[in-house]
């Protein structure tokens, strides 16, 4: 087998299930398969052989009850037809595929599906064997960050939905992906300011009003409070279906059956908010104090907003203003912009960390030196790690990782105080941007 095989190889597995059991010799298990994880549609990834040769490799999976009909393409060159005879398990194919030009040529393979990804051996023999992996999609999904392209608007807010879809609130619409901002569809072209995912319901602000879809999207329900007034500043957080709040301005709002009603709480936040976090029992807002030296601020209301109490951070680290929060039980992550002491101050990054529930907060370093203004705005605490991404109008876009420490420098793109991370688990993180030119900018960092 000469090495341009691994060029261009088509698979077609065609006979799981009743067609596989004709093919089979008579020894073969006449069990039923048990039903295996929905793996249908396209995939991309890479193939990599025992010496070290690599290609990507691409798979179209068209699934329907127990079959399973698999074409796998290993990038170019070299094409055959090959039909798959094997076992059907849960979450589990192996077997062996053999040519439709020669019978006797034949490759013995594995794919095994776990957490949102196909792995698998191939072996034609052996000088021809190796793994390969695969994530769902049409674009290949390399390890580290990825940019699959812009959109027109810019960002307002970003969520990951509970049923597995990406919504992003835009000056232009609302868009929403379903492979992690690969592709994206416009929902409506309504101009939206903030929105939340609350068990499949969306919540949304727009144009001062305060909407609510069941469908995602498709259709809106006019909750609006009486008197709401709204505007871009305004941000919504839900913690269930029914338990919900608005903050505008140093107002906040409560409710506790989906909108219905709300409670308004007037003047009880000491500033104005640029970020929320939400959690079972309390409710956490970061923002700044107009006109005030060190007036960045954080808070947390333990009464559904009723009350507040600041944490003690302004003026012990010099905070000017706070963009980001992110609340883990005791873990409280925030990320702003300190006071501009000189023209010749740049380093204007603050990130202050908590383990204790913000009794004590620990100042972080950083790992670079900025020549321009730069600061934090969105932040993130996932698998014990904590996240930062800057804002820094005359730069590149960075990610700054710690525990481990780590720099992502994502040239031609900047940071904004409206930029969003999205965390999708097994360390797999989304984070919205912006290009040079102003658009949006949808990443997707794949960690292995």
């Amino acid at each position: 087998m000469k090495r341009a095989f691994f060029g261009y190889l088509l698979f077609a597995a065609m006979i799981l299930g009743t067609s596989c059991k004709k093919k089979q010799d008579g020894g073969a298990n006449n069990n039923p398969p048990e039903q295996i994880a929905d793996i249908h549609g396209d995939w991309v990834g890479k193939w990599q052989s025992d010496v070290g040769d690599t290609g990507t490799v691409h798979l179209k999976i068209n699934q329907v009850s127990d079959s399973v009909d698999i074409s796998v393409i290993f990038d170019s060159m070299y094409t055959d037809t090959f039909i798959m005879i094997g076992r059907l398990d849960k979450d589990h194919i192996s077997g062996y595929a053999y040519s439709t030009h020669n019978d006797t040529f034949k490759c013995i393979f594995s794919l095994t599906y776990d957490n949102d990804t196909l792995t698998g051996t191939y072996n034609f023999d052996i000088h021809h064997k190796g793994s390969w992996w695969a994530v769902k999609g049409t674009h290949l999904v390399e390890i580290g960050w990825n940019y699959f392209g812009s959109l027109s608007g810019y960002p307002n807010d970003a969520f990951y939905s509970s049923d597995g879809m990406l919504y992003l609130a835009s000056t232009l619409g609302l868009y929403a992906s379903l492979d992690y901002g690969i592709t994206f569809e416009l929902v409506d072209t309504a101009g939206f300011y903030s929105m939340c995912d609350a068990s499949g319901t969306i919540y949304a602000t727009a144009f001062g009003k305060v909407l609510k879809s069941d469908d995602g999207g498709n259709t809106w329900q006019d909750i609006t409070p009486s008197g709401f007034q709204g505007g871009s500043g305004t941000m919504i957080r839900f913690r269930s279906r029914d338990e919900g709040f608005i903050i505008s301005g140093d107002d906040v709002y409560y409710t506790s059956d989906g909108g219905n009603n709300w409670t308004v709480n007037e003047n009880v936040l000491p500033g104005l908010s640029n970020s929320v976090y939400v959690t079972s029992s309390s409710v956490y807002v970061a923002g700044y104090i107009p006109g005030q030296t060190y007036g960045g601020f954080a808070a947390v209301s333990g009464d559904n907003g009723a009350t507040w109490t600041q944490f003690d951070i302004g003026s012990t680290y010099e905070v000017d203003e706070l963009w980001g929060i992110y609340v883990d039980g005791d873990k409280i992550l925030l990320g702003g912009k300190k006071y501009k002491s000189g023209t010749d101050d740049h380093d204007l990054r603050i990130l202050l960390y908590s383990e204790d529930g913000g009794n004590t907060f620990e100042k972080k370093t950083f790992q670079t030196v900025p020549e321009h203004d730069e600061w934090i705005g969105p932040v993130m605490i996932s698998q014990g790690r904590l996240y930062a991404a800057n804002v820094y109008p005359s730069g590149d876009l960075i990610l700054y990782s710690f525990n481990p420490d780590r720099v992502d420098t994502i040239k031609g793109f900047s940071g904004s105080t409206s930029s969003r991370m999205l965390d999708y688990g097994n360390g797999n993180m989304g984070l919205v941007a912006n290009t040079a030119s102003g658009d949006i900018a949808v990443f997707y960092y794949r960690s292995n």
